[in-house]
């Protein structure tokens, strides 16, 4: 009996120092063989330890298998929205992964093949979503930097009805002149024809139509001269606040053909496939890399007035 115990504490000291010694790669051993032999209730737990809450394998391709094995030992148990998260934290690590189907049942095989499917088309309308936000803000920089001048011709401001004032943005302005000019030039030219069809250039006015056609004349020599008067007033204040360009909003076809589109509701809108949600390590291994700016920069159109002796035009440069 006294010898028996020696042995047995000599044994337990020799198991313990021999765990002790097992390294993440016995460990992944071990649950692969477990995998193998149809355990997969055992092989879960062994390989949840190798994974979380940190990794301990150091190889990738070893973190991959087991990534690979907790996810198709999770379906097989039953647990699909776990071993989705698995296959799907393998698949980052590498995107071409495929399944042996002589290792693994048809069924887990068809599982992982969904699931890389799925993911693949969220992380499409990921990469779209962001090319797209991407785009609308180089449209947004490139109209800031836009410059579009149009030309003013100077003749405009003695152009009666107001077209010196519409010239110059006074669209209030511009409809009381064009509307008093209008009554009062009307009323004055109207006057005048009805009185040439009726009595000649030179006709004699029968005396009985002598006080009506008095009356007729004052009516139209008065409209006239306010008419007259309304003219003047609107040329000088058009002359005053006249500019011979002004800056105005630019239209999409000064936009490159790349752009010019974007503003329609072709992108992806908020009903796209949203990102897939980060998972316990999702940040580690899915960090995006920073996109390069590119070394080519935005160039603005500037239009210029081009003036001849007999025409008014508009020239396009670019500037950086």
């Amino acid at each position: 009996m006294r010898a028996v115990a020696p042995v047995a504490i000599a044994a337990l000291v020799l198991a313990v120092a021999g765990a002790a010694r097992a390294t993440p790669s016995d460990d992944l051993g071990r649950a692969r063989d477990a995998f193998r032999a149809g355990d997969f209730g055992g092989a879960v737990p062994q390989l949840n330890l190798l994974l979380y809450p940190r990794p301990r394998l150091a190889q990738p391709q070893d973190l991959i298998e087991a990534h690979v094995l907790l996810g198709v030992s999770l379906f097989e148990v039953g647990e699909k929205d776990d071993a989705t998260r698995e296959l799907e934290e393998a698949l980052y690590l590498s995107a071409e992964l495929t399944l042996d189907p002589t290792l693994f049942s048809p069924a887990a095989v068809r599982f992982f093949d969904t699931t890389k499917r799925a993911l693949e088309a969220r992380n499409k309308a990921a990469a779209d979503a962001r090319r797209y936000a991407e785009d609308l803000e180089r449209l947004r920089a490139y109209k800031a930097s836009l410059r579009v001048y149009e030309v003013r011709p100077y003749y405009v401001n003695f152009v009666p009805f107001g077209a010196g004032q519409l010239q110059n943005g006074h669209r209030g302005k511009g409809l009381f002149f064009a509307a008093s000019q209008g009554v009062t030039g009307a009323a004055s030219a109207g006057i005048w024809l009805y009185l040439v069809s009726k009595y000649g250039f030179g006709g004699q006015v029968p005396p009985e139509d002598a006080s009506d056609v008095r009356l007729l004349q004052q009516v139209e020599i008065g409209t006239g001269a306010v008419f007259l008067g309304l003219y003047v007033w609107s040329a000088i204040d058009a002359m005053v606040y006249y500019k011979p360009r002004a800056q105005i909003g630019g239209d999409d076809s000064l936009l490159p053909e790349e752009l010019r589109d974007l503003d329609k509701p072709t992108g992806p809108g908020p009903g796209a496939a949203p990102a897939p949600a980060p998972s316990r390590r999702g940040a580690e291994l899915r960090a995006p890399r920073a996109s390069r700016p590119s070394s080519t920069p935005l160039l603005g159109p500037s239009i210029a007035p081009l003036l001849g002796p007999s025409a008014a035009g508009l020239t396009l440069t670019w500037e950086h």
